[in-house]
């Protein structure tokens, strides 16, 4: 029920997430789950459902948007499927880098986007720049140039905007759940799959593939989103107390982040990952008519490609 509350009075906000009790996403709810409790004096109680124990990503998503569940924290990309813009800043090669990608979610672009998905979806967003680790590739073959992409079955998440500039490089892009990429990838279902290190790492996945191709070639930022019902029900000063919590959640996620970047591939060298450097260029050469050919198919607004560009200029 939106705006449940538990038997002790306080109003229950549960966020649910696809991520491993160690990802920095985990750890920074855990901290806005306490500072949350100080802000409103117990008023509001967060409780936090890591490792996809609530269901895949948009099983999370549909929840909020129907009220059984207060709020979901993932990537951006996610949102595609409900407003189409956000296909956008998910799309493999269409961000140069994740200052890139800040700067489309917290400005202009971002927040009309945001807007859309509250008032068509009922889904509000909280926060939707917090920084996630750039996007590499991990296989159980070595990849070191775009010939050796050609016929890589590649677990890839089930989103057009994923899935299209992987086809441009020739993969044959394989849609799994991310709670099974694990016995996938152990049982050669996939050659390979794309993810970020952190959750790579804190997944275990470099257990059953050892090869880790530095593709840099998405750079999505994370997004707590809510349903918009339960939150106009809180009082000013919930609002308030929730917003500057996650405020200071995100700078403990993004110094997490950053730190762990160095400290994972290290790790992971030593139990015996090898890192591949790849020609970037010639990835980003084959897939760079993908965004322009999605914007004229529809997926998003035309023109945002455009805009989202200006701000990458704008950082210059």
């Amino acid at each position: 029920m939106v705006g449940s509350s538990t038997a002790l009075g306080a109003t229950q906000f549960r966020i649910g997430h696809i991520m491993n009790i160690d990802h920095p996403h985990h750890l920074a709810l855990m901290k806005f789950a306490e500072l949350v409790k100080e802000k409103t004096g117990g008023s509001v109680e967060v409780k936090i459902y890591p490792n996809s124990q609530l269901g895949n990503a948009l099983t999370q998503i549909q929840a909020v948007k129907l009220g059984t569940l207060e709020g979901f924290l993932d990537g951006v990309g996610w949102y595609g499927q409900f407003q189409g813009d956000y296909y956008l800043p998910a799309t493999a090669f269409a961000v140069r880098d994740m200052d890139h990608a800040v700067r489309i979610m917290d400005g202009p672009v971002g927040q009309a986007m945001a807007e859309r998905l509250r008032q068509q979806h009922g889904l509000r967003v909280l926060d939707q720049s917090w920084v996630r680790l750039p996007r590499h590739l991990l296989s159980s073959k070595p990849v070191r140039s775009l010939a050796d992409i050609k016929g890589l079955k590649l677990r890839i998440p089930e989103l057009k905007s994923y899935v299209e500039p992987w086809r441009a490089l020739g993969a044959s892009p394989t849609p799994i759940a991310f709670a099974e990429v694990y016995l996938a990838l152990q049982q050669g279902i996939v050659d390979a799959m794309e993810c970020p290190l952190d959750m790579i790492y804190t997944q275990r996945l470099h257990e059953v593939a050892k090869y880790l191709t530095l593709t840099y070639h998405q750079f999505e930022t994370g997004s707590l989103v809510v349903n918009d019902r339960w939150y106009s029900r809180l009082t000013p000063d919930q609002q308030q107390a929730i917003a500057e919590a996650l405020e200071e959640a995100k700078k403990y996620n993004n110094e997490l982040s950053y730190a762990d970047e160095l400290e994972i591939i290290e790790k992971m060298k030593e139990e015996g990952v090898i890192f591949i450097e790849i020609d970037r260029d010639e990835l980003i050469e084959a897939a760079k008519d993908v965004p322009v050919r999605l914007e004229e198919e529809g997926l998003w607004t035309k023109g945002l490609y455009e805009s989202a560009l200006a701000e990458a200029e704008a950082q210059d």
